[in-house]
């Protein structure tokens, strides 16, 4: 009995020997394991969170009818003095009713925009095909960044691209049967029309926007040149003014030049020139990047405080106003080759990677931009014989290049080694 015990021992011994022996063997056998990823282009930016409090040039259109209001203008639309803006319905089935002759115009519109004859720019449909192609990119970006209203507005210029090929396609240039019952179909409509009603007209022309937050007779043009510390202060404890809100039919925005005020400590102010344009991102217009120009700068002798001035032109549709919001300050742009932290390396004193060329291992010198995400952004190589070019995909032989085949991750790697 013993000397079975014994053999039995003797043997699984025998059977762990022989398979740390094979696996030896496999490994010594199995070629060199390495982790590759390709050098891919990609941009990245510093951002610095800031408070802002945004200012317009704004006059409120109040009103003591009551009712249903029915809108003839999308937010931020350019309307002229004396347009009719609006109008307040006592009864709730005619706002209704005016809403879908709103919609049949807006198809009106663009039928009108569709045909052949209305002034397109082309008529070639493989240019039209690519203008829809664009489009179709354009609206699926837009929704990926969660940017409803840009998808939206791109929706409608899809739609008329859409209608103009089609029209090509069956040789015919305008859409006129289509505008005819959708003309008939708006005037039965109209004649439903009964209640009473208030109509709203502009004493001037500007930028028409339906919704009034309470806050127009505050932060107001005069407020702005007039601002102190203080005062900046006494803003951000204000309420909106309800009563306000309750007799307003909208609002207009009379110049497009609009504004931003941040505060910043006096160090950091130091490094703002005045009259020089900034690049800002707002997190509350999914990420909207708007050049912003400082036109003053508000200090006091006593505090370590500072308010600096931003204004600009531009007017994106469906931009959000809000008064109070966090905006960032964009101080760097990088843009380069993308590489995971851990592809990176130090050999004789020199930062780079070790690439793949074909079966052989070479060393590729890398110049980090920045960090981001675990990922470093690396310069691109530049031509020698294109200096100036930054924009030429270069393929560089000493230097990390676009889609160079680096590895991040490997045992026992040197230059000039060979992968089985």
């Amino acid at each position: 009995m013993k000397k079975q015990a014994i053999k039995q021992l003797t043997m699984t011994l025998l059977s762990v020997v022989l398979i740390c022996y094979l696996v030896l063997q496999l490994a010594l056998n199995v070629g060199d394991i390495v982790e590759i990823e390709h050098a891919t282009y990609a941009s990245a930016v510093k951002k610095t969170e800031l408070k802002a409090f945004v200012f317009r040039n704004e006059t409120v259109m109040t009103t003591s009818a009551t009712g249903v209001n029915c809108f003839f203008f999308d937010d931020g639309e350019r309307i002229r003095r004396d347009e009719r803006v609006a109008i307040t319905y006592s009864e709730a089935r005619d706002a209704n009713v005016q809403e879908q002759i709103k919609d049949i115009n807006d198809k009106i519109s663009v039928l009108e925009q569709s045909g052949i004859s209305s002034g397109a720019s082309t008529t070639d449909i493989s240019k039209i095909d690519s203008i829809i192609s664009g489009l179709m990119m354009d609206i699926i970006r837009a929704v990926d960044k969660n940017n409803l209203d840009k998808a939206i507005r791109s929706k409608e210029e899809l739609t008329i691209q859409t209608n103009r090929r089609q029209a090509l396609i069956m040789s015919r240039t305008d859409y006129k049967e289509q505008i005819k019952e959708l003309e008939r179909e708006k005037e039965s409509l109209e004649r439903t029309l009964t209640g009473a009603s208030v109509t709203h007209r502009t004493s001037s022309a500007g930028y028409f926007y339906s919704v009034v937050d309470g806050y127009e007779n505050s932060f107001t043009m005069d407020k702005l040149e007039s601002l102190t510390i203080s005062e900046y202060d006494a803003l951000s404890e204000l309420m909106p003014d309800q009563n306000l809100i309750s007799s307003a039919v909208g609002k207009l925005v009379l110049t497009p030049e609009w504004y931003i005020v941040c505060e910043v400590d006096k160090r950091t102010a130091s490094g703002f020139d005045q009259g020089r344009t900034y690049n800002f991102a707002f997190p509350y217009s999914a990420g909207t990047i708007l050049g912003m120009r400082l036109v003053r700068t508000v200090s006091q002798t006593d505090l370590d405080r500072v308010l600096l001035v931003f204004t600009t032109r531009e007017m994106p549709q469906g931009f959000n106003y809000s008064r109070t919001q966090t905006v960032e300050l964009i101080t760097s742009t990088y843009e380069g080759l993308r590489i995971s932290v851990s592809a990176l390396r130090k050999i004789d004193g020199e930062t780079g990677v070790y690439a793949v060329d074909g079966n052989k291992i070479i060393f590729k010198r890398a110049t980090v931009l920045c960090e981001e995400n675990g990922y470093y952004i690396c310069a691109l190589p530049q031509d020698p014989n294109y200096p100036d070019r930054k924009d030429r995909a270069y393929v560089s032989r000493t230097q990390l290049s676009l889609y160079d085949a680096v590895i991040s991750s490997g045992r026992n790697l040197y230059e000039g080694k060979i992968l089985q």
